[in-house]
């Protein structure tokens, strides 16, 4: 099979070397084009006769090369540190594996969402959303500066580290006036996270979704209304690392979402941070958009 292999060398701990995951591949006589997402132009090798790309990575190496792909269908090897793309989705192969059963593998489609906002468009794998987890995101960027996350050793650790830093947020975040239309259900409050999803899990692998399947042509929004903070802390407090249990929170399942609001609130789109975005924001799916692969052990 003529597969092209895109590597990013800085997922988690750099892990594995590029060299030998060729050679794993070229030994099971797959023709393999390899490269790195630090070269230029890297998206030049999903070509014409690409028959599978696969992605070697975590969420937001999968969420960027996604947009590039044109059907061509995607094995991942998850080598992040949360991998929740990649769990939802059932890629959990070693390369050794992967290598030798590419040809037996079950074709599955996959939606993507979408979100516009004025003249301009961003389409997401995981979720969307306001409030919470875009703090978050914004103290994540600090977080390589720190030396407790320059020493953690594990991505458990990561993990219960960024439990601790979103129950601190959750605690104290003020809640935002938001109009919500889930398809022509209106709901209007104030709310401490508004999330759209696609998948099931988000950030340190929260089930914030439990009932979200990525290929059924619908989105699942999730919220928490200021009125809801203490439940939603509470159940922040019960997660832990390899232990997870499934929120009850407030859902929508829907096709189309749109977000109004009168002031300045900063949103996300998958792990990219929108400090300004044009309301109203209008989020929908496009259904069956890509393809991917499941391994059959």
């Amino acid at each position: 099979m003529n597969i092209a292999l895109i590597h990013n060398r800085n997922a988690f701990r750099g892990e594995p070397h590029g060299t030998e995951l060729r050679r794993v591949f070229e030994r099971a006589r797959h023709e393999t084009a390899y490269v790195s997402t630090e070269e230029p132009n890297w998206q030049r090798v999903v070509s014409p006769g690409i028959e599978r790309v696969v992605i070697v990575g975590g969420d937001g190496t999968v969420q960027m090369v996604a947009p590039y792909l044109n059907g061509t269908p995607f094995n991942i090897l998850p080598f992040g540190t949360a991998n929740n793309i990649a769990d939802c989705l059932r890629q959990t192969s070693t390369a050794e594996f992967l290598a030798s059963h590419l040809d037996q593998a079950e074709l599955c489609q996959l939606d993507i969402g979408q979100v516009v906002r004025g003249s301009e468009s961003t389409t997401f794998l995981e979720c969307a959303g306001m409030g919470v987890f875009v703090e978050l995101l914004l103290a994540m960027q600090d977080w390589p500066k720190k030396e407790q996350m320059e020493q953690a050793e594990s991505r458990n650790e990561k993990f219960s580290h960024a439990l601790q830093e979103l129950q601190k947020i959750s605690r104290a975040y003020e809640g935002m006036a938001v109009e919500l239309k889930a398809d022509d259900d209106v709901i209007s409050d104030r709310f401490i996270m508004i999330e759209v999803m696609n998948m099931e899990l988000i950030g340190p692998k929260l089930h914030l979704a439990p009932d979200a399947d990525p290929s059924d042509g619908f989105l699942d929004l999730v919220f928490v209304r200021e009125g809801d903070r203490e439940n939603f802390c509470r159940w922040l407090e019960s997660q832990s690392p390899g232990k997870k249990r499934a929120s009850r929170l407030e859902t929508r399942r829907c096709r189309r979402v749109e977000l109004s609001a009168s002031n300045m609130i900063s949103a996300h789109v998958d792990s990219q941070v929108i400090r300004k975005p044009a309301f109203p924001l209008v989020v929908d799916v496009r259904p069956a958009a890509l393809n991917y692969a499941v391994m059959r052990a």
